[in-house]
């Protein structure tokens, strides 16, 4: 049973331009519509290169609360007035804040984009305020189970020291001052460790307010805080209960690192763990939910670091079937070591990934997205095309070969939060 790519992708060939400061600006234009979306994409500017806990959430977090010229209250009117929106993430190793604007109005928006971006204030206030409603968050989150099994995973596969596992805690709020923020933002928010994402209605006007407002060399190089070199250990065998009396379901996270998305079997890892448990019918999902029914929902992923990938099972159960559910999931992926998929079902997983794969390539906004990834790995733009190739080229020999060579559940950390009494 064949699948065939005999398709053509979108391009994502970006239309580049450079600012006079030499920022790269990275460009998928749409005429069709009225709106614009800006990304400012900071490669450094991630959780692991923070010299204070909390410190890179909270630059990114209080970058528009505030310039030397405008309180949070005048810059956030400013945006609704012209109905902009502004989004702001900051995940392990990047950060970005992105802007989504109608194009009529960017001569009246640049101006305030730059203050936020250039002259943040980070005004004590501010950050009052944001620890307080932190604090509060923090504590409700405690008593969560699949957050306590989200950030205990990262800290029992990567180490409590190691960038990627340290997990803060309450007293970390109270070390936080306004001059972590601003050293991790001079560090790592300037023009020369930024890239400019556009997607939608862009043209030369945009480009040349860009220019005037972003092309000059007065945010590079600020900050003396440098990128962190890692080190990963090898994958070793853990089990842990995290005992959570008042819980009423538990969670479990059961993973190890792996491969990054640089290594030539990673987008065959990628079937690999679409069959297992990356789509509704997936095998996990088959036996889980729908025959046993101890849970809503389980999925199993694959996410690539830079340098170092992670593979992760997830699920919240019913208690009293813990135990039961993390057998069963020790029972598929020996499954899939043991035996080969059958043709059929390996054609429903091809099929739903090349779809996957479509869909998210539909429109400029879509390209921009995929367009990250290639930016931060420092793929050629056929990334896509390639990866099209290996699904529908893939044989469920390849597919054993695979499980046999990175499933293995010796090397696997095992994680169930909720009320040890019932769980264990």
């Amino acid at each position: 049973m064949k699948n065939n790519f005999n398709f053509t992708l979108p391009s994502l060939e970006a239309k580049k331009y450079v600012l006079d400061n030499g920022l790269k600006v990275y460009s998928f234009e749409n005429d069709s519509m009225d709106l614009v979306r800006l990304e400012f994409y900071f490669e450094n500017g991630g959780v692991i290169n923070q010299s204070q806990i909390y410190s890179s959430v909270a630059a990114n977090s209080l970058i528009s609360e505030g310039s030397s010229k405008h309180s949070a209250i005048e810059i956030a009117n400013i945006i609704d007035f012209y109905g902009a929106i502004i989004e702001k993430t900051v995940d392990k190793e990047t950060s970005s804040v992105c802007f989504y604007f109608l194009n009529k109005h960017q001569e009246n928006l640049i101006p305030c984009f730059e203050e936020i971006i250039k002259d943040p204030a980070f005004s004590q206030t501010e950050l009052d305020t944001y620890l307080q409603r932190l604090r509060k968050q923090f504590l409700i989150n405690q008593q969560k189970t699949d957050h306590l099994a989200k950030n205990n995973f990262y800290e029992l596969i990567f180490g409590k020291e190691h960038p990627f596992g340290q997990i803060g805690t309450l007293e970390d709020f109270d070390l936080l001052e306004r001059k972590h923020l601003v050293d991790f933002y001079n560090s790592f928010y300037s023009s020369n460790k930024c890239s400019i994402i556009l997607s939608g209605n862009v043209d030369e006007r945009l480009i040349s307010l860009l220019n005037r407002y972003f092309g000059a060399n007065d945010w590079k190089d600020r900050g003396d805080m440098k990128e962190k070199s890692l080190v990963f250990g090898a994958n070793e065998k853990l089990i842990k209960t995290i005992d959570l009396p008042s819980a009423v379901q538990a969670s479990i996270r059961i993973g190890f690192k792996t491969i990054s998305v640089k290594h030539e079997d990673y987008m065959s890892l990628l079937v690999l763990n679409c069959l297992l448990g990356g789509y509704f019918g997936s095998r996990l999902m088959s036996n889980i939910r729908e025959d046993k029914g101890y849970t809503y929902g389980i999925s199993s992923i694959l996410y690539s670091f830079k340098d170092i990938g992670v593979f992760l099972i997830g699920a919240d159960v019913k208690q009293e079937n813990c135990q039961d559910a993390i057998d069963e999931i020790y029972i598929e992926i020996e499954k899939l070591r043991n035996n080969m998929v059958d043709d059929i079902e390996l054609h429903r997983v091809k099929n739903y990934m090349m779809g996957n794969v479509l869909r998210s390539l539909d429109g400029s906004f879509e390209l921009a997205d995929n367009f990250r990834p290639l930016l931060k790995f420092g793929f050629e733009n056929d990334y896509y095309e390639k990866y099209l190739r290996v699904i529908a080229q893939i044989s469920k020999e390849e597919i054993l070969t695979l499980a046999q060579k990175y499933l293995n559940v010796n090397q696997m950390i095992e994680l169930r939060v909720g009320n040890a009494t019932i769980i264990k």
